[in-house]
């Protein structure tokens, strides 16, 4: 047997079980070997000082399970603690705080027994500084200013100091390279697998490149990396793609996804700007693009358009992820688009679970500060729970992507479902969020309805909009008090009305010609409203108007709405159909509003 020399690794010194915290390296200034098909093969170094390394998305950043974004919380195994980045030579270091998910545990528990995990950081390059080859070298080119965006715990890491921390022992062990029975199984299955990817990728298996993969105990993803590799020296294909920003993960295949993603919806009219290097894949079909990509990953890509699509998606290839890749940026482009006025009115709430969602509150605007005894005696403050207190409910939906609208070239009529599915998602908010308002919803802490003459907030009259009823509803607010009595001074920031009072209410504020009397000029009090277009309060009355306060005045008093913790924006998971010949895409949106305090609103029905 060969007798192997190894550095031993102690228990992990830098994992803290109490705290939950591990140190992880972000980075080094170690060279990784890259290839564009621009240029060919060059040397990435990641310039390693504070001056070079944006931390603006540091604080809170995710660490994921192998660079997985798209699986929502199932994939995160904890965050990066803030302010933790500091250098140890070049050598970045970051502490991470583990969650308490199941895969959290997993990793928690493999730290806690001793492993040193591999790690692998996804980044963007800023700017960087390219130094030509000289004879018989590769170029090098520097990363001098870079912004991490997520770190990941990964099988292979692109830079082998980019682990998890441990205490190296001072000296070496020795360990015999001894097999048991489920390792040697593996290494069989591992060969296997290596011979059977070289034979579809038409490469003999007495070459240089399949030994080599053999002997040095390459798994199969390093050599499907490296074949890929092989291939495109071997193929001098044109070059297309730019510098890759996920260390280790992102490389030519992930690059030709985007810009396949790209090119279907630039060819559907999901986005006006056509990527450099997306032309070439303009004109595709799904079933053409299902043929590439087969093709590129050494798979069987002939035969009917039917087994096409069917092996493309049951398979290892990539054509999944780009249907996911095209209906998430889908979604989110529409969801986006979708104005919802709510959220001019109403404080975020960021909730953790979907336990009732409750506020503080406190005596007044805040314990009140008073003089000290001469012994310096405190006096407390008294901070109790409200009695009021909203829920937040969890809504979805699933749709099929059939094999034959893939087959028929239907994917536009997919994505404009999808574009719909993303508007109801977006409505579904709004109409939440202000039946609220609209319903005039009852607090429990008076039994009273939000709007009503006993909370000084309902018009006493109602009338049309104007000066004088502005004035009026600006005056009802500034005469609010808190609990205790004393005045909270609120001023209207924004003018709500429906559909009669949309031109109406412009004319208020802005005003129609220029001032030639006192008279005709705006109050800066109504001026400085900013008017509110809102349809729904037509189903009370198109004349009827509201006033409300600044959120950021009200201290989160007034209408709340509340998103979970990581599903802020509604979530996509994939899957390939079990029931259904395609695939399936499923929607989550946790979303919930409700009221924590009338003083925040004013209201006027308007004229019958």
């Amino acid at each position: 047997m060969t007798e192997l020399l190894t550095r031993a690794q102690t228990k992990l010194s830098t994992f803290n079980a109490e705290a939950r915290t591990v140190e992880i390296v972000l980075g080094t200034e170690n060279a990784v070997r890259r290839r564009s098909w621009e240029s060919g093969s060059y040397d990435e170094i990641l310039v390693i000082s504070r001056q070079a390394i944006n931390t603006e998305r540091l604080a809170g950043m995710p660490l994921l399970d192998s660079h997985d974004a798209y699986s929502g919380l199932d994939s995160r195994l904890g965050s990066i603690v803030a302010e933790s980045l500091r250098f140890e030579g070049k050598t970045a270091i970051v502490t991470a705080k583990i969650s308490r998910n199941a895969k959290g545990e997993a990793l928690f528990r493999d730290l806690e027994d001793g492993h040193v995990m591999a790690a692998s950081v996804g980044y963007r390059i800023d700017t960087q500084e390219k130094t030509e080859p000289k004879k018989g070298e590769v170029a090098v080119v520097k990363a001098t200013r870079w912004t991490p965006m997520e770190l990941s715990i990964v099988s292979v890491p692109a830079d082998p100091a980019a682990t998890t921390r441990a205490l190296e022992s001072e000296g070496n062990t020795d360990m015999t390279d001894t097999q048991t029975a489920p390792q040697a199984r593996a290494e069989r299955k591992r060969i296997k697998d290596i011979h059977d990817l070289a034979r579809l990728a038409k490469v003999g298996l007495d070459t240089e490149l399949v030994g080599r993969a053999v002997d040095d105990g390459l798994s199969i993803d390093q050599f499907r990396a490296a074949l890929t590799e092989h291939q495109i020296a071997e193929e001098e294909k044109a070059p297309t793609f730019p510098i890759v920003e996920t260390r280790g993960m992102r490389d030519a295949q992930e690059t030709t996804r985007t810009l396949m993603a790209n090119a279907m919806m630039h060819r559907h009219g999901l986005t006006s700007k056509l990527e450099d290097g997306a032309n070439q894949f303009r004109d595709m079909t799904p079933v053409d693009l299902a043929r590439e990509v087969l093709q590129q990953r050494g798979e069987n890509h002939r035969g009917p358009a039917s087994e096409v699509i069917r092996r493309s998606l049951h398979s290892t290839s990539d054509f999944p992820i780009i249907l996911g890749d095209i209906t998430r940026q889908t979604l989110m482009g529409a969801y986006s688009q979708i104005p919802n006025t709510y959220a001019l009115i109403a404080t975020r709430n960021v909730v953790p679970d979907l336990r009732d969602v409750k506020v503080i509150d406190v005596s007044g605007t805040g314990p009140a500060l008073e003089l000290l005894t001469e012994k310096g005696e405190y006096k407390r403050g008294t901070v109790k729970e409200s009695q009021e207190s909203f829920s937040m409910a969890h809504y979805g939906k699933v749709i099929g992507l059939s094999e034959a609208m893939l087959i028929n070239d239907q994917l536009g009529a997919f994505t404009r479902l999808v574009q719909s599915w993303a508007i109801s998602a977006a409505r579904l908010e709004g109409d939440i969020a202000w039946n609220v308002i609209l319903q005039n919803q009852v607090l429990r802490s008076d039994n009273k309805a939000l709007f009503h003459a006993d909370h000084g907030n309902l018009a006493t009259m109602a009338s049309a909009l104007n000066e004088g009823a502005l004035i009026a509803g600006r005056t009802a607010m500034r005469m609010q008090t808190d609990i205790d009595g004393q005045r909270i001074a609120l001023a209207p920031a924004f003018l709500a009305v429906g559909t009669d009072n949309e031109v109406p209410a412009q004319k208020l504020i802005q005003g129609t010609t220029a001032p030639v009397t006192t008279d005709q000029v705006v109050p800066e009090g109504i001026k400085n409203l900013t008017p509110i277009y809102e349809y729904r309060i037509d189903s009370l009355s198109s004349k009827a108007f509201f006033m409300f306060a600044d959120p950021a005045e009200t201290m989160g008093r007034g209408l709340q709405y509340a998103v979970l913790a990581g599903f802020e924006t509604p979530r996509l998971k994939q899957r390939e159909g079990f029931d259904y010949d395609g695939m399936e895409f499923r929607l989550d949106h946790y979303f919930g509003a409700g009221l924590t305090d009338f003083r925040f609103a004013y209201y006027n029905p308007g004229p019958a």
